[in-house]
């Protein structure tokens, strides 16, 4: 069952439409490619995933009590945005999105899975919490990414591996991924067509 609450929201041509929310508590946490690729694939492409992930992050309940976002971002090495205490405030959260800048330099995501596992995920999980982690990138790895992706796996964390373009590889997305389930792929052109499902698979109860 996913656990989604209805509200109503007020469109700009003044029509109320049903805006499902999720009402499961989620530490979600975002590791995001900044290497110099991104922008080479196409200009402006670093800023399509920053809006997706504002768009992902407004189905969330944001608060302590409820979902928390962090947010990681890399590429020769992690760069912490900010962790999951940081912000309590929606607003706040998409604000503090709309400031990440584009750091550009190589793709490292095993270094970056073990960076993001112990700032984002570390500790026990919360009784009645789902871990997820969504990560971005658009190319092959630099490095190795099984044994990273293994124990940010063994600490409870679902794992969602979004491949962006034409460069990256499905099978290092698999390694990656929780299962086959959780691998996305899509073009930067049209990475907006996932948020809904990206939302559902976030906020599905543990084990359905």
């Amino acid at each position: 069952m996913l656990g989604f609450a209805c509200l109503f929201n007020l469109t700009a041509s003044s029509y109320h439409i049903p805006f499902l929310v999720c009402s499961l508590p989620v530490d979600l946490g975002f590791l995001v490619d900044g290497s110099g690729s991104i922008e080479y694939q196409g200009k402006g492409n670093f800023v399509r995933m920053l809006n997706f992930i504002k768009s992902v992050v407004s189905f969330f309940q944001v608060s302590r009590g409820k979902s928390r976002i962090g947010f990681v971002l890399f590429s020769s090495r992690p760069i912490p945005i900010f962790g999951f205490k940081r912000y309590s405030s929606k607003a706040q959260l998409l604000r503090a999105i709309e400031r990440v800048r584009y750091p550009r330099g190589g793709t490292k995501i095993g270094k970056a899975l073990d960076f993001a596992r112990t700032y984002l995920f570390r500790g026990r999980p919360v009784r009645g919490r789902k871990r997820v982690l969504v990560l971005l990138t658009d190319g092959v790895s630099q490095d190795r990414v099984g044994p990273a992706a293994s124990r940010m796996k063994a600490t409870g964390v679902e794992v969602l591996a979004i491949g962006l373009g034409k460069k990256f590889k499905r099978r290092q997305l698999l390694q990656l991924a929780t299962d086959q389930n959780h691998v996305l792929t899509v073009s930067f052109g049209t990475l907006m067509t996932l948020i809904l499902k990206l939302k559902n698979q976030v906020c599905q109860k543990a084990g359905e």
